[in-house]
């Protein structure tokens, strides 16, 4: 198994790159190998940074999809970040 981050930069607030689709395409860049390769891969969320949201990606061999999700499973059982939602913020504004 591999693991590493799932976005280049943490997550931006709802509506910040929608003027910006390169960006918006580039943060998706770490998650194409996986396909690419016909690898099984998910993406767990594993904390915060500015009160935005990241996300920890597990990559896996072929046909080893049971042991991700295990991997997955006790990522989760050992932290609570699964647990926690970020406040959520269009353009800087705190919404309700």
């Amino acid at each position: 198994m591999i693991a590493g981050p799932t976005t280049p930069t943490p997550a931006f607030e709802l509506g910040a790159k929608t003027d910006d689709p390169i960006t918006m395409y580039l943060n998706d860049i770490y998650t194409i190998g996986a396909n690419l390769a016909g690898l099984p891969g998910m993406s767990v969320p594993c904390g915060f940074v500015d009160g935005l949201p990241v996300g920890l990606q597990i990559v896996g061999p072929h046909f080893a999809e049971a042991r991700l999700l295990n991997i997955a499973h006790r990522y989760q059982q050992a932290t609570d970040w699964h647990t926690r939602a970020p406040e959520m913020k269009v353009g800087g504004t705190p919404k309700a």
